[in-house]
C-alpha cells in the first residue's frame, strides 16, 4: 500500500508540473507584429521657400502622432508632421521613424523663380558677373570667368554714385530670383540728374572678355529690372576699354541733347523683368571686347532727374546662353 500511495503522489506531482509548463507557454499574450513605416516619396524637389508634404503609412495601422520627424540639415530643409519647408539651396534627408524603424526621403532644394526671374539665365556659361546675390552666384560659381562684383575695395571693385545724385533705396522682399537677398536699389535725388556705376580698379588686374569677341552671337548682357508706373527710362553706359556705348531701356532717353531710342521696354508693374542685350548689338555700337583692359567703369546707369524715382536692378552679368 505504501508503494501505491507513493506512485499516486508521484503521478499527481508530474501532472502539476506538466500543467504548470503548459500554462507558461500558452497562458500569456504573444507579442504583436512589429510596426513598419513607409513614405509616399523617396525623393522630393523644391525651390527655396516652397513647401511639400510627405505622407507616412504604418503597418499595421497605428497612430500617426507617434511618428518622429527629423531633418539631417534644418538649415536647408525643416519638417513638421510631414510638412517640408525648403530654406536654402542644397540637399537634406528627411527621416520619419517609429520605434526602431524608419523611412527616409531625400529633398533637393534649388533657387526659387518668381515673376520676371527666369531661372534659365542661370543655366548658361562663361559668366562675367557684375551684380548677383550670393546664393545665385554659388549656383553658377563653376561657370564664372570673372567675378566683377563690388568687394569693399579688396580688389578695387566698387559701386559708386556720382555727386550724391542717387540716394539709397529699399531692397526688401525677394530679388529677381525669388530670394530674400538684396539687390541694387537707388532713388533719384534733387540735383536734376542721376548716375551710378560699377568700377573695377587696377588692383583687380586685367578684365578679359575676349571670348565674347570670338563668338558674339552666343553672348548677352543680362539684367533684371523692377519698375512701377512712376518709373522712367534709364540709360546704360558700357565699355570694352577702347570705346563706350549707350543703350536706353524702358523708354527713350535723352542725355546731353542726344535722344537714344529704347532698346527694349518692360512692364512697369512692380514685378521683376529680365532684359537681355545681344553682344552683336553692342558690336554695332562699337564695342568688340577684342582686348583685355583695366581700370574701367564696366557698367554705369543714368536714371534721369525726376526726384524720388526708384531704380531697382538685379542680376547684372554678361553670359553665354
Amino acid at each position: 500500500m505504501k508503494f501505491i500511495k507513493k506512485l499516486v503522489w508521484g503521478l499527481m506531482s508530474m501532472s502539476a508540473l506538466l500543467y504548470s509548463c503548459e500554462s507558461d507557454d500558452n497562458g500569456g499574450e504573444a507579442p504583436g507584429p512589429e510596426t513598419t513605416i513607409t513614405l509616399d516619396q523617396s525623393s522630393l524637389s523644391l525651390e527655396v521657400g516652397e513647401t511639400g508634404t510627405l505622407t507616412a503609412t504604418l503597418d499595421p495601422e497605428g497612430s500617426l502622432e507617434d511618428i518622429q520627424w527629423a531633418s539631417s540639415d534644418p538649415a536647408i530643409v525643416t519638417v513638421s508632421n510631414g510638412e517640408v519647408t525648403a530654406e536654402k539651396e542644397g540637399e537634406a534627408t528627411i527621416v520619419a521613424s517609429i520605434g526602431a524603424n524608419q523611412a527616409t526621403c531625400t529633398v533637393t532644394v534649388t533657387a526659387a523663380s518668381t515673376g520676371g526671374g527666369d531661372m534659365a539665365s542661370l543655366n548658361g556659361s562663361d559668366y562675367y558677373v557684375i551684380q548677383l546675390d550670393e546664393t545665385s552666384f554659388g549656383s553658377i560659381s563653376d561657370r564664372v570667368i570673372q567675378d566683377l562684383r563690388p568687394d569693399n575695395m579688396e580688389q578695387s571693385k566698387n559701386l559708386y554714385v556720382w555727386d550724391n545724385t542717387f540716394g539709397p533705396g529699399t531692397s526688401t522682399g525677394t530679388n529677381a530670383y525669388g530670394l530674400s537677398e538684396g539687390w541694387i536699389s537707388l532713388v533719384v535725388g534733387s540735383v536734376g540728374w542721376s548716375g551710378a556705376g560699377f568700377h573695377v580698379g587696377t588692383a583687380f588686374g586685367d578684365i578679359d572678355m575676349t571670348r565674347m569677341f570670338d563668338n558674339p552671337d552666343d553672348y548677352y548682357l543680362h539684367l533684371s529690372v523692377k519698375a512701377t508706373s512712376t518709373s522712367g527710362p534709364m540709360l546704360l553706359i558700357l565699355t570694352d576699354g577702347q570705346a563706350e556705348a549707350k543703350v536706353a531701356i524702358g523708354g527713350d532717353y535723352t542725355d546731353a541733347g542726344v535722344t537714344y531710342s529704347s532698346y527694349t521696354d518692360y512692364e512697369k508693374d512692380g514685378e521683376w523683368h529680365e532684359v537681355d542685350i545681344a553682344i552683336k548689338d553692342l558690336n554695332r555700337l562699337g564695342l568688340y571686347f577684342n582686348a583685355t583692359f583695366t581700370d574701367a567703369n564696366i557698367f554705369a546707369i543714368l536714371g534721369g532727374g525726376n526726384t524720388g524715382t526708384t531704380l531697382d536692378l538685379d542680376a547684372i552679368f554678361f553670359y553665354k546662353k
